[in-house]
């Protein structure tokens, strides 16, 4: 049908729409183009990824030697943790001692705590003494464990931390930590224990082993780290699954923290004796 004046106006307004539609979809186009543009194309080159943030490093004890400082292979430790001085708030040193040999004393005859010994390196190489807190309560891998989160961890609330250690006593330590820190306070459902594993970080760091260059003294704690990692694998876990079966297995049970009957205390050996080359390594 024409128009008053002759023309095809349905015709011109369909051309026209169809105008329209082409340039919004160009417009659309050239607007997805620059944004990939700003988002990919011109991003400058990728600076080094910044160091992560941790709200403690862990660096359990592991002997003194003749001057009453830390060993050689936990100065190692040590000084690994100080290269993560600026990505950290604070250092958590380990340990009261060990089981296997007496302490040493100072001159006034008190016992020198690892985790004092460890904490005056630090203090010594201008870390402030308010930054390094004590566990010093342990005298075994469990007990550190147990107590850096009960006494330390659970009540800052921490959610990430990095634990060094060395590479002979990383692996029993990290299946330590990560089933401890795991544990409830009671028998969880499903949720509540998918929740708590993931509210905490735990990162690892080993160094080397440091100062023990003693062929049999090295092999003698390795073969021993392997036995007890085996043991706690196998029968140590799978029994313990809350904190009060923790309490119940530290405080009535192991040999380093429950009270001993007059008979055991009687008939006990000497660890130094008992442990041979072993002895050197802690």
């Amino acid at each position: 049908m024409l128009s008053p004046t002759g023309g095809q106006r349905p015709h011109r307004r369909r051309a026209g729409h169809n105008r329209s539609r082409w340039l919004s979809v160009i417009v659309v186009a050239l607007f997805l183009c620059l944004t990939g543009y700003f988002m990919l194309g011109s991003t400058p080159p990728s600076s080094p990824s910044t160091p992560p943030r941790y709200d403690c490093i862990i660096i359990p004890g592991g002997g003194l030697d003749g001057s009453r400082a830390p060993a050689a292979w936990v100065r190692a430790r040590l000084d690994a943790a100080l290269a993560h001085d600026e990505a950290t708030d604070f250092y958590l040193v380990l340990s009261r001692g060990t089981t296997h040999k007496p302490p040493p004393l100072d001159e006034d005859g008190f016992p020198v705590d690892e985790a004092a010994a460890s904490a005056a390196y630090l203090v010594a190489r201008g870390v402030a003494a308010s930054r390094v807190l004590l566990e010093s309560w342990s005298l075994d891998t469990i007990g550190n464990a147990a107590f850096a989160r009960l006494m330390h961890a659970d009540l800052r609330g921490w959610s990430r931390l990095l634990l060094i250690t060395s590479a002979f006593h990383m692996p029993r330590t990290r299946a330590i930590f990560e089933w401890v820190f795991a544990l409830p306070p009671t028998l969880p459902t499903p949720v509540r224990a998918a929740a708590r594993a993931s509210a905490l970080q735990l990162e690892y760091e080993e160094v080397t082993e440091s100062g023990l260059a003693d062929d049999d003294v090295l092999q003698s704690r390795r073969l021993k780290e392997e036995q007890a990692l085996r043991v706690l694998r196998e029968s140590t876990i799978p029994a313990i699954r809350d904190l009060r079966a923790l309490h119940d297995f530290l405080f009535v049970h192991h040999g380093a923290y429950r009270a001993r009957t007059a008979e055991e205390s009687r008939t006990r050996r000497t660890p130094a004796a008992a442990a041979g080359a072993l002895i050197g390594s802690y």
